[in-house]
Parts: structure tokens; C-alpha cells; sequence
């Protein structure tokens, strides 16, 4: 590679000097590129790190076209490489180039993390770019930009006071995926005469079928697949915790944020495993997420498929703590998930419940429904319906 790198370096007119370089930064954004989870490849970042901000400005759009929106570890290295390089030039003098930033700002092809970076810097030595770019963000892939569009719309929406202000809002609520935006657009919305469901919007399942609980003394519950785990329908009777039988049973909720409290559903139970179904149903092949919050041990299934499994208890439970992504295939499609609990016995340990959804995959509300049974009779309802007594009434039976 090192020859060739020569070779090519000779055949441009360049300075072998430039084609180590060039190596010099491949090989540091290789190191980079493989850090994982719980320090690994960090030994070799550190100096790899160093390797990359010392190439300065020729390094910039390199380091930025290497961040990975689905590794954490790699886009933290990478950003802080990307700042230091940043000060670098603004500290010899020399401006960033504003028209690649600018490109590389609006290429969606990038990574998301990357593309707000670029846009960072780019808003740091360019005052315009607020109000030329941010407008173009409202349905943008990035989390950080549409965030950022939303809340320079709302400041205009609400400077102008327009007659049309309820109208815009509703438009602009389409437009945020944040919980904390959704919640103020909610809210400024009623407050002008409107009303709109964060529920729907967020697409959150409101209706399950429950079973448990199932034995997980020492945590071995996680591992263990039991009956429930493929079940393709919401029936039969299974052993559970302690030789007692469990069999399913519906549950809904009319917590606007689609939260199911399993000790008040299945009893406050320790060292246990319950698992919640409900069918989706799509009218076409749909890429989607599915979404869960959860204060413990979580798994979750699509059709039988595991999506997403994350082995952690009562280390707090953030908005969207655990993402699976998945394909809808057309029709009725089975969500299983699978909600453990420790035997933790401090008041903030106690709390056993989840919330889960299913969205695109910017956290927006994809066209599915849901079909339920309520009394023997099967019905369909719109994904995100809240029973009577909630927030909306029934949309379709």
C-alpha cells in the first residue's frame, strides 16, 4: 500500500512527503474507526488521534466522512478531532472552506452526526447560515438539524403572531421528533384552540396482550426463551414463576406516552420475565424502529426475530432508551417484547413498566394500525389510538 502510495504521489507531481501524509491519516481514521463499546481499540485511538489533528486542515472533511452515526465510541473521537482541527486553522489564520462545508452540510448521503458538525462550524464563521439553511432542515434525517430547524420556525412563528399561527403549529408539530418540542407544540396548539395526539404522533402501541410472570432468579430469565417469546398469537396457558399458571391477558393504557405498569398489571413480582404482544398491521412492506423505554432488561422481537436486547437494570430509562430496527412485511406483523425484572429492593429499584413504539426511522409516525380483541371481537384501530377516556376517541372498528 505504502509503494503504491509513492508511486501515485510521483505520477501527481506530489512530495513523497504528501504521500505519507496521506498514509500517516488513513491509517490513524482506520484506528479510529475501530473503537468499540468498553474502551476497546481506545489504546490505539489516543495516538491515532494525535496523528489525525496534526494533518491540520487537509484532514478536516477526511475525519468528517468518517463519522458513524451507529457508533458512538468512533463519532466521539472523530468530533473532537474535528474541533481541534478547526482551532488549528482559526488559530493560523485560515478560514474553513465555507462552500465544501456547505456541500457537505446538505449531502444527506453523509453521516447525520458528521452533517451537524460541518454545520456547526460552518454557522461559527458565517452568520447567514441560519436563516439560509435551517428552513430546509423541518424534515431532515438528522435528529440534531430538524431539532435546531423546529426551534428557529417556532421563534419566527411566534415573533410574527400570524392570524394563521394554530395552522402553522399543527404544521410545524409534524415536523418535531423531540419529546420535549413535541410536548411545548402540544401545548401552544391547544392554547390556540387546536388539539393534536402525541400519542399518534409518536406512534405508540396502546393496547398489548400480557403473560408473566416467568422465573428469573440471578438474572437467568434474560437468556431463557420461554413459550411466549414465539408466540405468534395471544393464547394458551404456560408454567410460570414458582410452578403458577399464566396465560395471557389484555391490557391497554391511556398514558398519552403509552406506558404499561406492569406492577399494577401483573403484580409487583422480583426476579421476573413478562413479555407484551401486539400485532401491527401495515399496508405495505415498511422499514421501520421499533422503539422501547425501559427501566430493565429488555428485548424485543419482530415476527420472531430479535431486534434489540440490552441487559442493564434501574440505570435510569431516557426517552427511546432501546431501538430495534426492522421491516414491516404487508399485513399483520407480531411485536414481542420481553421486560425483565431484578430483585433490587431500594424504592428507586422498584419500578417495573415500558413504553414502546413503532416509527420511522427519524422517530415520525408511519401510516399502521393495529388490530386488537377486546370482549372475543376483533377490531382494527388506528396505531396510537387511545382508549375512551384518553386523549382521542376510536377511529375505526
Amino acid at each position: 500500500m505504502r509503494l503504491w502510495i509513492c508511486i501515485a504521489a510521483v505520477a501527481l507531481g506530489l512530495a513523497p512527503a504528501a504521500a505519507r501524509a496521506d498514509e500517516d491519516t488513513a491509517r490513524a481514521l482506520k484506528s479510529l474507526r475501530a473503537v468499540g463499546k468498553e474502551g476497546k481499540g481506545n489504546e490505539d485511538a489516543g495516538p491515532a488521534w494525535k496523528t489525525l489533528v496534526s494533518q491540520g486542515g487537509p484532514a478536516l472533511f477526511l475525519a468528517l466522512g468518517a463519522f458513524d452515526d451507529d457508533n458512538v465510541a468512533v463519532t466521539n473521537w472523530l468530533r473532537t478531532a474535528v474541533d481541534a482541527i478547526a482551532e488549528g486553522e482559526h488559530a493560523a489564520g485560515r478560514k474553513l472552506p465555507a462552500d465544501k462545508l456547505e456541500a457537505f452540510v446538505t449531502d444527506t448521503k453523509n453521516a447525520a452526526t458528521a452533517r451537524r458538525a460541518a454545520y456547526e462550524l460552518l454557522a461559527a464563521q458565517d452568520e447567514t447560515v441560519k436563516a439560509r439553511l435551517l428552513p430546509g432542515f423541518l424534515n431532515d434525517k438528522s435528529p440534531d438539524l430538524r431539532r435546531d430547524a423546529v426551534a428557529n420556525e417556532l421563534a419566527i412563528l411566534e415573533k410574527a403572531a400570524k392570524p394563521s399561527l394554530k395552522a402553522n403549529l399543527e404544521k410545524l408539530f409534524a415536523h418535531a421528533r423531540d419529546k420535549d418540542q413535541v410536548d411545548l407544540l402540544a401545548k401552544k396548539i391547544a392554547d390556540a384552540g387546536g388539539k393534536v395526539s402525541v400519542t399518534e404522533h409518536f406512534g405508540f402501541v396502546t393496547h398489548v396482550a400480557l403473560v408473566g410472570p416467568f422465573d428469573s432468579t440471578g438474572g437467568k430469565g434474560f437468556a431463557v426463551a420461554y413459550p411466549p417469546e414465539g408466540a405468534r398469537d395471544a393464547s394458551g396457558k404456560f408454567p410460570g414463576k414458582g410452578g403458577a399458571e399464566v396465560k395471557w391477558q389484555p391490557a391497554d393504557t391511556r398514558d398519552k406516552y403509552g406506558t404499561f405498569d406492569l406492577n399494577t398489571l401483573l403484580g409487583k413480582h422480583k426476579d421476573a420475565v413478562a413479555y407484551a404482544q401486539a400485532v401491527v398491521v401495515a399496508g405495505a412492506e415498511t422499514p421501520c424502529e421499533i422503539r422501547a423505554t425501559c427501566a430493565t432488561a429488555t428485548q424485543i422481537f419482530l415476527n420472531g426475530k430479535l431486534l434489540c436486547a440490552h441487559e442493564e437494570y434501574h440505570h435510569g430509562a431516557p426517552f427511546d432508551s432501546h431501538v430495534g430496527k426492522g421491516t414491516l412485511r404487508k399485513g399483520e406483523n407480531v411485536l414481542t417484547l420481553k421486560v425483565c425484572q431484578n430483585n433490587q429492593t431500594e424504592q428507586w429499584a422498584q419500578t417495573w413498566a415500558f413504553q414502546v413504539r413503532v416509527c420511522d426511522p427519524t422517530g415520525g409516525p408511519l401510516p399502521l394500525e393495529q388490530k386488537v380483541t377486546t370482549d372475543g371481537r376483533e377490531r382494527t384501530i388506528k396505531l396510537g389510538f387511545v382508549p375512551e377516556g384518553g386523549e382521542k376517541k376510536e377511529e375505526k372498528k
